[in-house]
């Protein structure tokens, strides 16, 4: 029997519409059966996702030095980081899947979509994702601009369109749609549901906060420990703690995703 059966039989298909806060149980369930087996990919897509800041923090001197300038460097950075996530969030969310049916996940079969759907991924990682990816970008470039709650302020205003489209990811990955499709459909059954999966969305990117909050602690517990003298070696810590955050925080939000989209098309 396949290891993966230990994970609670039956998820899917769900036997009725769930309420928030199963919807949140059921994907931390899946997250849990699911962590250690996305773990590698999660890992290298928090990796990809911080090539921004590694670059801001470690690379930009060396970068002048380069014949290509710093703006076309940093836009075939961000360029980079959206083919090589979309990839990693694909394999991440057939693995998930995967689990959620009882199945044994394939490394073969998995990047094998991946590679296959790759370009048609791009759209459909943009369209589900583009505003949280969009607040990202903002808050790389315009860190020493905008101040901290400027950025809240507008990820509170961007929550309810990030509820429309982010059930896409699943939709294009798990039932295989086109990416045009999969954003048509996550629009339409999240349309008169969007209240539902803005609070799905805003406590699961809570809960993985939590735990970036307590990294920062950490990071600023040690900065009078280590003096001045030390800021590069501060800013490894920082980057090391944010990879583990979000190496575990990644899965979990996909695995919500995937719960939300199916329990958006059982009432749909």
């Amino acid at each position: 029997m396949s290891r993966v059966n230990t994970f609670t039989p039956g998820l899917f298909p769900l036997p009725r519409p769930l309420m928030t806060g199963e919807v949140l149980d059921a994907g931390f369930r899946l997250f849990r059966a699911g962590l250690l087996r996305t773990l590698p990919y999660s890992g290298l897509a928090v990796l990809v996702l911080e090539l921004p800041t590694l670059y801001s923090t470690f690379l930009w001197t060396v970068a002048n030095g380069l014949p290509i300038e710093g703006a076309k460097m940093r836009m075939a950075i961000y360029f980079t980081v959206v083919l090589l996530s979309a990839a990693l969030l694909g394999v991440i969310t057939l693995r998930l899947q995967a689990v959620s049916l009882g199945q044994r996940p394939g490394f073969r079969r998995e990047m094998g979509i991946a590679v296959r759907r790759w370009p048609n991924a791009v759209i459909a990682t943009i369209g589900a994702l583009g505003i949280p990816m969009f607040l990202f970008a903002v808050s790389n470039v315009f860190t020493s601009i905008l101040p901290g709650e400027a950025l809240v302020v507008m990820a509170a205003l961007m929550l309810w369109p990030t509820a429309l489209f982010a059930v896409a990811l699943p939709a294009f990955w798990c039932d295989r749609l086109g990416p045009f499709h999969a954003i048509t459909l996550s629009i339409g059954i999240s349309w008169r549901r969007s209240w539902r999966m803005a609070g799905a969305i805003l406590t699961s990117v809570c809960m993985v906060a939590v735990f970036y909050v307590l990294a920062a602690i950490v990071v600023t517990m040690l900065s009078p420990l280590l003096g001045r003298a030390d800021l590069f070696l501060i800013a490894t810590v920082r980057s090391l703690l944010t990879l583990v955050v979000g190496a575990v925080g990644v899965p979990f939000v996909i695995a919500v995703l995937i719960v939300a989209y199916e329990d958006l098309k059982l009432r749909a």
